[in-house]
Order: structure tokens, then C-alpha cells, then sequence
């Protein structure tokens, strides 16, 4: 009885939440049932090719794009309803969803140019060409955050609140997003050595990730379900009167930033040698990871502390379902 009670009190949520995932399921059974052999067509919709002087354009649709694009709409939509929750003005949302999304892409291909480590860019298209991969979610993440912090002083509004809000945006882009790694068959560690591993991985994963004749470890998965443990971490401690504001954003930072940097990157380094982006000769998303880790301690340890005190509870700051009024009406820093 106390788990229906449960489930009948938090139906909404399970309604939710339950959905997403079930889209999640349900695109990654449409991008691979069709597949009639491995590697897997990376390509969801194919509509030719232009000519533009020289070059061949194709005009595709990749999977990749697909995913990504999903996990976007799926963070929009859940930042929509923590808007709604909080009093915000939804079209504060989609007024920055208009801008950040447009900077966040240039911002991922910059981010990927700049740290290539077999650089090939001898023509403006070369460095536009997105066409056989070439993005990076910590290009797309720095933008992001630098785009956040300009918008909230320019619309006044509290901006560790909006970044408490779009990590959990982050996590589902980040786990939705890399099933599109998955479909380009990229973003693998080394072959894998361990018969435990084998036998628990689907066999379509293993398939796809059966690369220069042998099974290699699906980091794309590893990382994807890692983000998803933290965002059901999240999700549940965000609704207890635990954390302060900023605090939520802090430790999406901690999380992600030590799962990437510490486990996962470290394992994709031993796969594909020109999978890792490099900075001074060292893997740059390790340094960027863990660098994010220690920022987000920073955040709890020491700026909570010293320059954004007295922050209020993050569930503080919803609106009262009954009465309409807000809880917190304080909603700038």
C-alpha cells in the first residue's frame, strides 16, 4: 500500500519522467530495428545532394542530429515545467533557448576545432563541416554557462537558480545525446578483455561497437548511464529541503565532472587515438572534467560561503499551488 500511496502521489512525475524514457527507448529501437546490418547507417533521413561550386553537399539528417536534438527538447521541456513551478515567465526560457542554442553548436565546434588533434582545416567549409562529427558537449557546456550569466544580468534574474535549473537540462542532453556517439560508432575505449562485460552488454551494442575485428567498450553507454544516475539523484533530492540554490548546479558539476574526467575519458583515451582532443599533449576533456570538478567544489566550499551566503532552499523557491503566491518572491542575486 505505501508504494501505490507513493506512485498515486507522485503520479505527475511518473507520468513524467516515465515518458521521457519511454521516448528514449522508443528512438533508439526506431534508429536500430531497421538497420539490416552493422555498423549501423548513421544517416535517419537522406534527401541527396547540392552542388555548391566545387563541393558536393549532402542534404542529411543524421542520427546523431536526431539524438541530440532530442535530448534537447527533452531538457527544454523539463526546464519548462521548473519555470512554471517557480513563477518564471516561460518566455524567459524560450527567449534563451533562441540565443543559447544557436551559441552552444558554434561554441561545440569551436571548442572541437580548436583541440583537434589532426587538425585538417585548410578552407571556411572545412571548419563549418560538421558532416562526419567533429562537436563537443564541454564546448556546448562553456558556452552555455557564459551565455547564462550575461542573460540573467541582463533580464535580472537569479543565476544560480537558471543554472540549477539547466543542469538537469545538461544531464538529459548528455545522456540522450550520446546514443548519437553510438550510431557514428565512435566515442569506444579498448577491446574489451573482460567474458563478464560481454555477456551483459545487448548484442546490438556489441555489434556496433565490433570495431578492426574485435568488441570494444561502449564508453558512449558507460557515460550515458552515469549522467542518468546522477539525474535520478538529482530529481529526488531537488524536491527535499536539503539544497540551497546554486547548490544543484554545483553538484552536477562535481558529478559529471568526476565521471568524465576520471572514469570515462581515461577508458575512451585507449580506443580510437584520434577520438581524444588534445591540450598541451594531454586529453583536453580529462582536463576540462576535472577541472569542472573542482569548480563545483569550489562552489559548495567556498562561494557558497564566502560570496553567495544566505542563498534560500531551491524548493523555497516554487510558487504555492493554492494560493498562487510565491514562496520566495526574491528571485534576483
Amino acid at each position: 500500500m505505501m508504494i501505490i500511496d507513493f506512485i498515486k502521489k507522485n503520479r505527475k512525475a511518473f507520468y513524467t519522467y516515465g515518458g521521457l524514457i519511454l521516448a528514449v527507448i522508443a528512438l533508439i529501437m526506431l534508429a536500430v530495428i531497421p538497420q539490416t546490418g552493422v555498423p549501423y547507417n548513421n544517416i535517419a533521413i537522406d534527401f541527396g545532394t547540392i552542388t555548391l561550386g566545387t563541393n558536393d553537399i549532402p542534404i542529411q539528417i543524421a542520427w546523431y542530429a536526431v539524438f541530440i536534438l532530442s535530448g534537447l527538447i527533452m531538457g527544454a521541456y523539463l526546464a519548462y515545467l521548473e519555470f512554471k513551478k517557480i513563477g518564471w515567465n516561460t518566455d524567459l526560457l524560450f527567449d534563451a533557448l533562441l540565443w543559447a542554442v544557436p551559441l552552444s553548436i558554434v561554441g561545440s565546434r569551436l571548442y572541437y576545432v580548436i583541440f583537434d588533434p589532426e587538425p585538417s582545416y585548410n578552407t571556411f567549409f572545412d571548419l563549418i563541416n560538421v558532416h562526419n562529427g567533429g562537436l563537443s558537449i564541454h564546448g556546448a557546456v562553456i558556452t552555455a554557462t557564459i551565455f547564462v550569466i550575461i542573460y540573467t544580468r541582463i533580464k535580472k534574474m537569479n543565476v544560480w537558480l537558471l543554472a540549477d535549473i539547466l543542469a538537469i537540462g545538461f544531464l538529459v542532453g548528455q545522456i540522450v545525446g550520446r546514443w548519437g556517439n553510438f550510431m557514428n560508432a565512435e566515442a569506444y575505449g579498448p577491446v574489451i578483455e573482460s567474458q563478464f562485460i560481454l555477456n551483459i552488454l545487448p548484442n546490438f551494442i556489441k555489434d556496433q561497437m565490433f570495431i578492426a575485428g574485435a568488441y570494444h567498450h561502449p564508453t558512449f553507454l558507460y557515460e550515458s548511464l552515469w549522467n542518468f544516475v546522477g539525474l535520478v539523484g538529482l530529481l529526488i533530492i531537488r524536491r527535499k529541503r536539503i539544497l540551497k540554490v546554486g547548490d544543484l548546479f554545483a553538484f552536477y558539476s562535481i558529478w559529471y565532472g568526476f565521471g568524465r574526467g576520471a572514469i570515462i575519458e581515461p577508458l575512451r583515451v585507449g580506443g580510437d587515438p584520434g577520438d581524444a582532443l588534445r591540450m598541451f599533449g594531454l586529453p583536453t576533456n580529462v582536463v576540462l572534467s576535472l577541472t569542472l570538478f573542482m569548480l563545483g567544489g569550489l562552489i559548495i566550499i567556498f562561494a557558497k560561503k564566502r560570496f553567495i551566503k544566505d542563498q534560500p532552499y531551491y524548493v523555497d523557491m516554487f510558487v504555492e499551488e493554492e494560493t498562487g503566491a510565491v514562496a520566495n518572491e526574491d528571485h534576483t542575486v
